[in-house]
Parts: C-alpha cells; structure tokens; sequence
C-alpha cells in the first residue's frame, strides 16, 4: 500500500474543521472578603445628612443633710451629625456584544451589571475603614470618615486606640483591646453585637494561639450565611481591606523652596503612604530627608503615582513628618485626587504634596486644587507609619446604637440611555449615597501596627 495512504490526518491539519467550545461558567477572579456592609446596622435616610443626639453627662447628685437640697443641674446634649456621600460605578455594553455573547455568557448587560454592584460594596467596604472627609473635601471625589479617622485617640481619658510598635499577634493584645472597650463602654462586649475586626493573615495568627484551646471556641451566624469563629465569644471577622499584601509606596523624592510657607528652619524627616481603591492602605515609602532655612520654607515631595493590589489607584495619601530621623509621626491626610481633566470626568492624579508649614497641598506639575484644607488634617503623634507585615485590628460594636450606615440609595442600577453619537451603546450606572456614623467611637477600639506573620 502507498506510503501516502497511511498517513492520518493530524488535528493540526484539520484545526479549521474544530469547534471552539467555551465552558459557560465564569470564574470570578477578583475576589474580597467585604462583610462590613452585612455585618454592621443600616438603615435609610431621606436627608442628605445623619443627625443625631448624644447625652454626654447626667444631672449631678450626692450627699446632702437631712432636708437638705443640692444645686439644680440637668443633663448635657450634643448634637452631631455625619454627611453622606456618593459613591458610582459607571458601565457600558453595546448592543452587538449583547446579542453575539449570549449563547456564553447569557446577558452581558446584567452580568456587567452584577459585577458593578459587586465592586460598589467593594468601594464602600474601603472607604468605611480608610476614607477621610475633611481632607477631601474640596476635590472631586469627597469621602467620609472612616474607622482609621474615627477611631484615633491613643491617649487620654476617652482612649481607644493603642500602638503595638510592631508587635508579634498575641492573646494578651486582644485582651487588652477588649478591656479598653469594655472599660469605656461600661458594658459586656462579650456576645455576637460586637466583633473583631482583621485580615485574614491575622486571623490565621490567632488560630495558631487557639490551637490548644479549639474546643473552647464557637462559631456564630451574624449574619444570613456569614459564620465566623470567635475569641471569648466575640465574633471574628475577615476583610481584605486591612493588610498591605507586601506593597510598598516608592520612592519619594523632596526639595524645597525659601518662600510660601512657614517652615521653620531645620532637617525635616518624612514617609508617605497611599490609601488604595478596593485595597486599603500600603506601606510607607523610605524615609527622605530635606534641610530647610529661614522661616518661610516649604518643601515639596515627589513621587510616581503607586498601584495597590491588581492596579488599584491612590484614593488618598498619607504623609509622616519629623525632625529626628526615624520617629516621623501622622502629619496629615491628603487628597489623591488634584482636579478633573477638561471632560469632567477623568481624574488628575497627586503626584506630589507641598508641605506649607501650615497645610498638605497635592499637587499635578503646576496643578493645584481651587480650594484646599487650610490647615493639617487628622494629624496624630500616637500613628506610625505603616509597613508591611503590620495592620489593625478592630473592636467594634455591631449594635445600631453605637454605629450605624445610614443610606439615601442602596447601591441602585440606573439605566443610562444611548446617545446620538453612540447609539448602539447600552450603558448603565450603579450608585449609592452613604456614611459611616461610628455614633459612639470611643466604644470602638484600635490595635495599631500588630505583627501578624505566621
């Protein structure tokens, strides 16, 4: 039989005559853990402003002699209120993709749309742990505060924070945070309306402690299918938005100029630290140092714009000053955001922030905010620099009466509708309108730079 005869036709050849069969399940590969939207109390609100009432002292009392009488006092009310703030995610399919992905995909649009939501809650989770309201005020993009601004007191009588230095996870930190709590609240924090707050790197530190105790500790529902383990039967709560994933911020450079600004003359040390989209914060960057003369110096730091985890952008920054090489402390937030381009929608990015002496100034080239802080915002001598292989852990009341999300919109599709220029788009935008009013924060506690390597 001829050679030519016996040869087979090879896949390769017949490649043409194979079809492409696509599996139809999509793999999310973007994933995050994000309870705080489930496991904190919201609720909704027709204002675009949360107000509420605060008793801070009762009416005096004490001793008196038998039909005797004591000054007439009362009780003392504050009132506060937190301001809501928007939140958007906007996207778009055309109508060919719609119709040519079906057989896939099945609906592209509301497949787009339900990942849309997905990341909303995202972006909310980030920003009720890292945003902050005053230093965003003015921009483009303006927050709210969240746990990293409310909860920052490091010493005196209304203490809820603590710095850890760098500390190996330990049991006896967790009792420590849980006793400050509890000291303040003057009330049990050990059932299922509290919760601890971590990443999941810590968490697998306190399972390492737990080891011989595993029998001791529960698990709870706190919410529909959320079941978590607990510590002294407090629950215990996995985000993704607390650890640096081994990020750092680059390097920065600085100068500085002899007039504009109110730096005394001296070596000013400092650290800067980018707060990331759906991420949270990364870890400072080296320290630089600038000498500065006469009494009207500024200085001025430089840097590229850094990425958090899968590319995220800087939502805000934070800068680390000092005048000993190696002690800087929190100077202030600043907004990662200088302005809009001429279409009103693409950002212009911070790449470097003017320290005046007196204020944090982002900065594009010569591009400048309109309106910016007239003075430091949130600056703090008990908060350290972060670096990677530290984070917080969070103590915090689950009970609508110490804390609460009040909302106008929750995270709610909206139908955008095509255009004359582009009529065979099919867009859409998910919004909501939120705050995070921590309404008791010094009933909230902070374990601040904790070592969690297992």
């Amino acid at each position: 039989m001829p050679s030519e005869l016996r040869e087979a036709l090879l896949a390769a050849n017949a490649s043409a005559l194979i079809p492409k069969i696509i599996d139809p399940l999509l793999l999310e590969y973007q994933r995050r853990y994000s309870p705080l939207c489930r496991a904190l109390p919201s609720t909704k609100w027709d204002s675009d402003t949360y107000y509420f009432n605060q008793r801070t002292q009762l009416a005096t009392g004490g001793f008196v002699a038998d039909g005797g009488a004591l000054p007439v006092s009362n009780s003392t009310y504050v009132q506060n209120n937190f301001k809501m703030t928007h939140l958007q995610v906007v996207g778009a399919v055309t109508g060919y993709a719609q119709e040519v992905t079906r057989q896939v995909i099945g609906d592209l649009r509301q497949t787009e749309i339900e990942g849309a939501i997905r990341g909303i809650y995202w972006d909310v989770e980030t920003a009720m742990l890292w945003a902050n309201a005053a230093s965003t005020q003015f921009g483009a993009r303006p927050q709210f505060d969240g746990f990293d601004s409310q909860i920052a007191t490091f010493t005196g009588g209304n203490q809820n924070a603590q710095d850890k230095a760098g500390g190996s996870l330990t049991l006896a930190m967790l009792d420590e945070l849980i006793d400050m709590v509890e000291s303040n609240a003057a009330m049990s924090v050990f059932d299922d309306s509290w919760m601890l707050l971590m990443s999941n790197t810590a968490n697998s530190k306190i399972a390492q402690l737990l080891v011989s105790q595993q029998r001791f500790v529960d698990q709870v529902e706190i919410a529909a299918g959320l079941l978590v383990p607990t510590y002294r039967d407090i629950p215990i709560i996995k985000s993704s938005f607390l650890s640096t994933r081994n990020l750092s911020m680059g390097t920065v450079t600085s100068a500085t100029a002899t007039t504009g600004g109110t730096l005394a003359a001296a070596t000013y040390s400092y650290k800067v630290s980018a707060i990331c989209a759906r991420q949270g914060e990364i870890a400072a960057s080296a320290e630089v140092s600038q000498a500065t003369t006469g009494s009207t110096s500024t200085i001025t730091l430089s840097f590229s714009t850094p990425t958090g985890f899968e590319g995220s952008q800087p939502q805000l920054y934070r800068v680390w000053r000092s005048t000993s090489t190696g002690t800087e402390t929190f100077l202030g937030y600043v907004d990662a955001t200088v302005g809009l381009q001429a279409d009103g929608v693409t950002p212009i990015l911070t790449t470097s922030i003017i320290d005046t002496g007196a204020t944090l100034v982002p900065q594009n080239g010569s591009t400048v905010p309109a309106q910016y802080p007239a003075s430091y915002v949130g600056t703090n001598t008990g908060l350290f620099p972060p670096a990677v292989g530290l984070e917080n852990i969070y103590l915090t009341s689950r009970d609508r009466d110490n804390v609460i999300r009040p909302y106008v919109r929750e995270v709610s599709p909206l139908d955008v509708y095509p255009t004359t220029t582009s009529p065979d788009t099919l867009p859409f935008a998910v919004i909501t309108d939120t705050t995070l009013a921590i309404r008791a924060p010094k009933y909230a506690g902070r374990l601040a730079r904790v070592g969690v390597a297992v």
